[in-house]
């Protein structure tokens, strides 16, 4: 097949990853759930097949817009759909079933995602391809959500919900983008589907750009009517800061109708381990939102400035040149790319590159590009495909001088690129009339004026600190407290004479479990004076003053103040018990702790005695604790 003149729009693609998850399994897969939820999945929600006839003739009006899934609105929330089931220890889980007819896969997109601390929401295909956990740490402050895209026309949902906790979640989904095949682009594609005459980046060519490579993405492109793949890179700035801009091209932001970036999500590192086409898709570590910052069509760039980069990510922002006395770009210039959506690769053009001195006419909505405004490459080793548009043209010394627009490409089994065309970065520098169709005020904040600017690595933290401080209820220090972290890392640490605590060096993007014990000394600050102001309590003469004190009250650990406290009290006072039976000596909280009735802590359960962290992306300094000495009323036991 000949090779023609293309507009590097995105083809139908398919992921098995989504955004910043935390793994593990569904409560429904996991071995302790099974005598509960074994089979309670309800039968699936039908969302409307998709006209697949429509969409191709959609697609046929409307030549460089290509999609890979067409959207079909829906109703699906926590309220009307799906089912709760609740487990033996009060907490619950949500299970729900969707299936689209035909479909090649779904996308969910959420208009509500909200999750309480503890609550972990996953989603799955008929595959056991599971999406998830994704958890507080995972919502957007706009509250969309995206998960996708899952392979096939199933989709289960599982939502668990701790007991204290409950009714605090918000799920409602209102459209699920159904993927089909476009008959004119063989099907959909993704993994595995780039020509064979691409290169993956862990090739031998692709050894001296193991640096650049951290910096470029799949982008995943969300529109009113679709979906789409694109490629881009982290981009430098002169202050050397770890700002999150992000360059591509600006077509892709006119591939569909009416983007919606805040829901466009990157994909780094999503790339062969060596050479070889791995025989299983690797996992991607991506990111989920944007905004567009500057754009211009005459050089057609795009700069997005996308969603905080998790801290264990080590990711690369990739120098530039604008040099406008640059007449030609170095031989051996390199642009790195996701071909119809696949796994990272790299092209190469052994010679110099020229400026086009003619007019690029695109054609439809993209219209024409004018002249002398791209770089002319021809491509010598590796190629490109629609979904590497957007991928930075890099000279010799690593240096970002353009992004691909089109131009004439691979096709079928031929593999010859006659001409890839860049839009030139140094015109898209200073030549827009204002910050938003130009560069320069993004990445020169300080106006050194600067021509050119290296790249550089943003290392990944390995691992943070959490620690906190431990008082009693009315503001001591408490020194010995045991401190237990469970989850993803386990340790124990004690207090300090200050109270003080802290965990170093635990591993990044875990999920942990904070829970304060000391069980010695059960007599410290209790006296008979604390049994009668419990007996006053009982009897409506003097109320306890607050509900930390009627927590230290339950001596017996029955969720109530009764006699029978006044009677485990005095035995431990007479010696007759060496300890409280039921009960340890001291009881913690949450610093943070609120009691959603003062007047009777008890009804409908005390609040949690523990901390969790989730997702852990730095120290966490503010994990405190207050404590409770149990059978002290009045405040008298000492913290050490």
């Amino acid at each position: 097949m000949r090779n023609r003149l293309i507009l590097l729009a995105v083809l139908a693609a398919f992921t098995a990853h989504s955004q910043i998850s935390e793994g593990g399994l569904p409560p429904s897969l996991q071995p302790e759930n099974q005598s509960v939820l074994a089979g309670k999945m309800p039968s699936a929600q039908m969302i409307p097949a998709l006209d697949v006839e429509k969409a191709l003739s959609e697609d046929s009006h409307t030549p460089g817009q290509n999609r890979f899934a067409a959207p079909i609105l829906t109703d699906i929330s926590l309220e009307n759909s799906g089912a709760w089931q609740t487990l033996p220890n009060g907490d619950r889980v949500w299970l729900c079933a969707l299936r689209s007819t035909g479909a090649k896969g779904l996308t969910l997109i959420f208009d509500l995602f909200k999750l309480p601390p503890g609550a972990s929401f996953f989603a799955y295909g008929a595959n056991q391809q599971v999406l998830g956990a994704y958890t507080a740490q995972s919502c957007l402050q706009s509250g969309k959500f995206l998960i996708g895209v899952l392979k096939g026309e199933m989709a289960y949902l599982e939502l668990y919900e701790p007991s204290s906790v409950q009714g605090q979640s918000k799920i409602s989904i209102k459209r699920v983008d159904v993927a089909y095949d476009q008959n004119s682009m063989n099907g959909a594609e993704d993994f595995g589907n780039g020509l064979p005459c691409n290169i993956n980046i862990n090739c031998t060519e692709g050894n001296a750009w193991q640096s650049p490579k951290k910096g470029i993405a799949r982008i995943l492109m969300v529109f009113s009517n679709g979906e789409g793949w694109c490629s881009g890179t982290l981009i430098a700035n002169t202050s050397g800061t770890f700002e999150p801009y992000f360059l591509t091209a600006h077509h892709c932001q006119i591939i569909g109708n009416n983007p919606d970036f805040g829901l466009w999500r990157f994909d780094f590192d999503y790339e062969s381990a060596n050479c070889a086409n791995p025989a299983v898709e690797p996992v991607p570590k991506s990111v989920l939102g944007s905004e567009r910052i500057s754009y211009r069509s005459e050089t057609d760039f795009m700069l997005l400035k996308i969603s905080p980069i998790p801290l264990n990510y080590e990711v690369y922002f990739n120098g530039w040149n604008r040099d406008n006395n640059q007449l030609t770009v170095t031989a051996n210039s390199v642009y790195i790319h996701h071909p119809l959506g696949d796994i990272k690769k790299i092209s190469i053009d052994t010679q110099a590159s020229i400026i086009y001195p003619n007019t690029l006419p695109w054609g439809g909505v993209f219209g024409t590009s004018p002249v002398n405004s791209h770089w002319k490459s021809i491509t010598d080793i590796g190629v490109f495909q629609p979904g590497s548009s957007g991928s930075p043209l890099m000279d010799a010394n690593k240096r970002i001088v353009g992004q691909l627009h089109g131009g004439s490409t691979a096709t079928g089994n031929d593999c010859k690129v006659t001409g890839a065309y860049f839009g030139r970065f140094n015109l898209s520098w200073d030549q827009g009339s204002a910050p938003e169709s130009r560069i320069k005020e993004w990445l020169d904040p300080t106006n050194t004026g600067a021509v050119t600017q290296n790249g550089y690595l943003r290392p990944a933290v390995q691992g943070f600190s959490i620690g906190g401080n431990i008082k009693t209820h009315w503001g001591v220090p408490i020194k010995g407290v045991k401190v237990e972290i469970s989850g993803s890392a386990s340790a124990s640490v004690y207090s300090d004479s200050l109270g003080n605590y802290q965990f170093v060096n635990i591993p990044v993007a875990g999920n942990y479990t904070l829970k304060s014990l000391n069980d010695v000394t059960d007599l410290n600050g209790v006296t008979t004076y604390d049994l009668v102001l419990i007996s006053k309590h009982t009897l409506g003469i003097e109320i306890l003053d607050s509900p930390w004190k009627m927590v230290a009250a339950d001596i017996n650990l029955s969720n109530s103040v009764t006699t029978n406290d006044i009677v485990e009290g005095r035995k431990v006072i007479l010696g007759i018990n060496p300890g409280f039976p039921a009960n340890t000596s001291w009881r913690f909280f949450p610093a943070y702790t609120t009691f959603n009735n003062p007047a009777n802590p008890f009804q409908g359960g005390l609040p949690p005695d523990y901390i969790s962290v989730n997702n852990l992306q730095g120290n966490y300094i503010g994990a405190d604790f207050k404590g409770i000495k149990v059978g002290d009323l009045n405040n008298t036991a000492s913290g050490n």
